[in-house]
């Protein structure tokens, strides 16, 4: 890819999803259903989603993008 012209990103919109809770299913149900929300508003996944565990909590977070 040339890196040299960046028109390809300009215009385009980042957000971050993101859930939380003890159980580890019940942030995956969660994430998945905020993320389906913001597709049916025209939002895109940008790469797989990220698992952190901290403080007896799993935090799952997914990037999107909108052109």
């Amino acid at each position: 890819m040339d890196t040299s012209d960046d028109s390809d990103i300009t215009g385009k919109k980042y957000i971050i999803v993101r859930s939380s809770s003890t159980v580890l299913a019940s942030a995956s149900n969660k994430l998945s259903t905020w993320v389906s929300m913001k597709m049916e508003e025209g939002w895109t996944p940008n790469g797989p989603p990220q698992i952190i565990f901290v403080m007896e909590k799993y935090n799952m977070i997914q990037s999107m993008i909108k052109n």
